[in-house]
Parts: C-alpha cells; sequence; structure tokens
C-alpha cells in the first residue's frame, strides 16, 4: 500500500473517532451575550444545501475561504455588513496557513444599517494564505470578502454560509508565462480533525488528478492550479472531500504581462466554488454590448453525459432558440456568448442552464471588460475608489475580469448590498406562470425605507440602479410575493463585480418549467 494510502486510511480511522469529540466554536446566546458552547463536530459541519449562501439566525455561522497575506495574489479583508435595524456583534476567527503563530479573534459590533471591515492580516500573522470563521448574533449580517490584488485590482466575493463534501470550479485558465492567467483553489477546513480531498481537472490540455490533497484541521490550503495543469485555456476542477468537510473558492489572475506592473498579472477574481451541483440555475445579468462573456458548465458525473439548454431569457417578447451543449462524464463546456449569432443585437438580458435529464450540473459566467481602469483609480495616497478599497492608477492596460456562479434557489426575501459605484440589483422571476410582486427597500441606521415597488411578469426581469435606490453605498431588501432571483452588479471606476444576493428566507429549489 502507498504511502498516501496509508495517510489516508489513518485519517478515515481518526474520523470515526473524531465524531465522538465536541467543537468548542463561540457562539451567542438568545441574550446576545457571548459564550462557549461544546457543540458536536457534525452540528456544526452542516452539509450545504445551495450554493447561494443561505443564512438564518439558527446557523449563526459563515466560512470564509479568504485570500493571501498582504502583497499577495489577493490580499484578503472582511466586510461585516448589518442589515438589521439593531447592533449586531460578530466574532471573526483567523485561520492560517502551515505552520507558525495561532490566529487571534476580535469581537466586532456593527451598527445598525452599517458595515465594518477586519483586516485578516491583523489576526493572522506569518502566513501566506488566511482565512476566517465568523459567529454573528444576526440572521440580517452578510459576510463579503475584499481583495486587492498584486497591481491594484480589487475584487469582492461572499463568504459560505456552509461546508460540504463536493465542489465545482466550473472555469479557470493557468497560461501564466503568455497570459499572466494563474489559478489557485484554497480549502478551508474549520474543525478539529484532518480533511482529505481528491481532485479532478478537465482542461483543453488534458484530465489529471491530484488525490489525498490533506488539509489539515483549523487550516487553509492552497493548491495550485497552474503547476498541476499547466498552460491551460480551460480547466474545470471538481473537489470531492472523501474525509471531513470544507470550504472552498477560487483565485484567478487574469490579464497580459505589462512593464507597468514589472511582469506581473493585472486582472482579479475570487469566486466561492460551487457545491450540491444542480439541474437548473440561472445567470441573471448578462450584458454582451459591452462586456466579453463566456459561459462554463460542469458535468461532475463520472457515469451519465448531460444535455443542457442555456435558455435565453430577454426583456423583449421575441423567442429565441437555446444553445445546446452535450457535456460527458466529468467534462467541461464553455460557450462565448458573442460568438453566438443569435443572441446578435441582444445587449441585456439572462441564461437559464437547464439540464435536461435533470441531471446534476455546475455554472459559472466570466466577464471581461477591458474599458474600466482607463485612467486608474483614485490615485491619492489614502483614498479610495467606488468600492472603498485603497484607490491605485493602474493605467489603460488594465483588465477586469468579473466571475460568478449560477444561482440554484429562488427566494421572498434577499438582501443585496451595493457599493457607490454604477451599481445595480437584477431581479428574475424565474415562473413562467406567476407573476411576482416585489417591493426593494434601503436598509438604514434610521430604518427601512421603500424605494421600489413593481410587478415582474413570468420569465422577465427588473434592473434597478444605485440611483434609483438612493445612492451612497446602499444595502438592499428585496421582498416578493413569488419567488425570484436575485443578482449584483458592482460596476465600479476600475472594476467590475458580480454576486449573487443572498437568501434570508426559505430558498426554493429551482425546478424546470
Amino acid at each position: 500500500m502507498s504511502f498516501q494510502r496509508v495517510v489516508v486510511a489513518m485519517l478515515l480511522a481518526g474520523m470515526l473517532a473524531a465524531a465522538l469529540l465536541l467543537d468548542g466554536f463561540k457562539f451567542f446566546d438568545e441574550f446576545g451575550v457571548s459564550e462557549t458552547l461544546e457543540r458536536d463536530v457534525e452540528q456544526l459541519a452542516v452539509p450545504m444545501s445551495y450554493s447561494v449562501p443561505v443564512f438564518s439566525r439558527e446557523n449563526g455561522t459563515w466560512f470564509c475561504p479568504g485570500g493571501s497575506a498582504p502583497g499577495g495574489l489577493a490580499d484578503v479583508s472582511l466586510e461585516i455588513i448589518n442589515a438589521s435595524t439593531e447592533p449586531a456583534e460578530a466574532i471573526v476567527s483567523g485561520i492560517r496557513s502551515g505552520l507558525g503563530a495561532e490566529p487571534t479573534d476580535a469581537v466586532v459590533t456593527v451598527e445598525a444599517g452599517e458595515r465594518t471591515r477586519v483586516r485578516l492580516a491583523d489576526l493572522v500573522t506569518d502566513s501566506s494564505w488566511m482565512a476566517a470563521v465568523v459567529e454573528v448574533d444576526s440572521a440580517d449580517v452578510v459576510l463579503e470578502q475584499t481583495y486587492l490584488g498584486a497591481a491594484g485590482t480589487s475584487d469582492r466575493a461572499l463568504c459560505h454560509t456552509r461546508t460540504s463534501d463536493q465542489w465545482v470550479v466550473a472555469s479557470g485558465a493557468t497560461r501564466f508565462a503568455a497570459h499572466g492567467e494563474e489559478m489557485i483553489l484554497l480549502f478551508l477546513n474549520p474543525f478539529p480533525h484532518d480533511a482529505v480531498l481528491n481532485i479532478r481537472f478537465d482542461s483543453d490540455v488534458g484530465v489529471d488528478t491530484l488525490n489525498g490533497v490533506v488539509v489539515p484541521a483549523r487550516r487553509v490550503v492552497a493548491v495550485d492550479v497552474t503547476e498541476e495543469v499547466p498552460a491551460a485555456s480551460r480547466v474545470s476542477a471538481v473537489a470531492d472531500v472523501v474525509v471531513g468537510r470544507v470550504a472552498a473558492s477560487r483565485v484567478q489572475s487574469q490579464g497580459h504581462v505589462s512593464p507597468s506592473t514589472e511582469g506581473g498579472p493585472v486582472g482579479l477574481s475570487v469566486t466561492p466554488a460551487t457545491s450540491m451541483a444542480a439541474p437548473v440555475w440561472h445567470l441573471p445579468d448578462l450584458n454582451s454590448a459591452d462586456r466579453d462573456e463566456v459561459v462554463s458548465v460542469v458535468n461532475p458525473s463520472l457515469n451519465e453525459t448531460a444535455e443542457v439548454d442555456l435558455v435565453i431569457v430577454s426583456d423583449e417578447d421575441l423567442s429565441r432558440d437555446p444553445v445546446e451543449l452535450t457535456i460527458g462524464p466529468g467534462a467541461a463546456s464553455q460557450v462565448r456568448l458573442s460568438d453566438v449569432s443569435r443572441l446578435s443585437g441582444l445587449a441585456s438580458y439572462s441564461v437559464t442552464a437547464d439540464s435536461l435529464t435533470g441531471l446534476p450540473i455546475a455554472v459559472m459566467l466570466e466577464s471581461t471588460d477591458s474599458s474600466l481602469g482607463v485612467g486608474g483609480g483614485v490615485s491619492v495616497e489614502g483614498g479610495s475608489d467606488a468600492e472603498g478599497s485603497p484607490g491605485f492608477d493602474l493605467g489603460p492596460e488594465n483588465v477586469s475580469v468579473a466571475a460568478t456562479t449560477g444561482l440554484d434557489v429562488s427566494s421572498t426575501r434577499w438582501l443585496a448590498p451595493l457599493g457607490s459605484g454604477s451599481h445595480r440589483v437584477v431581479i428574475l422571476n424565474p415562473s413562467s406562470t406567476s407573476i411576482a410582486t416585489v417591493e426593494a427597500a434601503v436598509l438604514e441606521a434610521g430604518g427601512r425605507r421603500v424605494v421600489a415597488q413593481l410587478e415582474i411578469a413570468p420569465l422577465r426581469r427588473v434592473s434597478l440602479s444605485a440611483s434609483e435606490l438612493g445612492g451612497g453605498r446602499p444595502i438592499v431588501e428585496v421582498v416578493s410575493s413569488a419567488p425570484v432571483v436575485v443578482g449584483r452588479d458592482l460596476r465600479g471606476v476600475s472594476q467590475h463585480q458580480l454576486l449573487p444576493g443572498v437568501a434570508v428566507a426559505e430558498p426554493t429549489p429551482l425546478s424546470r418549467n
């Protein structure tokens, strides 16, 4: 038996014993007082039910796979956003990679309708990669990770609300020498026992596996896909966790190499990985008029072929034929939407990925906008761009790369924090029969302010801009009479970002119409 298999067998045996142990995570009691509760490991390790963050007071935990130390590929901080009408408290527990000093915790109070930023490097020292587990005492608190790239680019990604035993990354690229593309997978293990996972890669340069990857207890591990599958213009990954559960995300650099960045990448996107592959996904906000957009679909099954339709949902009454895909077992397929002639002249629309036999799939949208960054962001020392991150003069060669997974649920209540740029909330009614009556409100320190009331017809969508929502950096609440899908399009001076909303009412799994 190989050494690697011996290690895995020992860890499996250890897991059986560890399941009987107790885990000491902090929590808040019903009076808002911080204390320690000895919770069973399996109670805390609730399996992922949906890929979209779904939060409640009973869960109380966010898992943030994190990023790099300052000066690295994706310098990470946390933003704690309180959408409730009362102050909220959070315990932020830092998690490091490798050996070294144990991270510290921070207890943070966030006032109603406000945001607080926590720099993970203040909690985790001397570590190349860092992550966090955040315990909160309110269901209306949203945890997002904010990033600064080595060339000054920025990005934003939601934390997870569950751990899982399988994660899918539908797309990435590793052509570092020619295009500055570097792909890192981050795996966060928040539990007191080691996790073990096997990773399958499918790319345009072949198929590969990386088995027996150990994610030590209370650690984050970075897997450099660029080393495992070099020079791939397209690579997808499926991570099967054979021991334990983890949370995962993708860090992707992209862009051309330029003298202004001393040979480094100039585009950065950090995207939560997808768990619980589903038969139906929605991408609510596509805009091919000024962006180069690619939809990637992965079939995680090793036994069955997936037949998938990419159904176009436009604001027009015209019917457009779907894009038909046949995806073999364990394989992935990509569609560059600008190459699809039937989409010609269609500027703004949504896409529904429908697995015709019900076989679960995973979906990702990547959107490249080279028009941003001309003239740079705010270049005054200590200044900030539209997202509140330190400003940089990025120069005319900046490439903005936004990426988001699809949404696999609808819900009757969503939270959608925006920034101060030309941002918007997109609300899609996925039903083919029901009208959705929607109320959009801004949650502020002084309370809840209704800004829009509207009806959305079946298979139609509505976009609300930041100016329509009152400007500033609004925390938007969407309440609907019927389940809807909510996405965010964040467009600042130097960066374009796509994110889902956070479902805070009981989610409804999407079904075929």
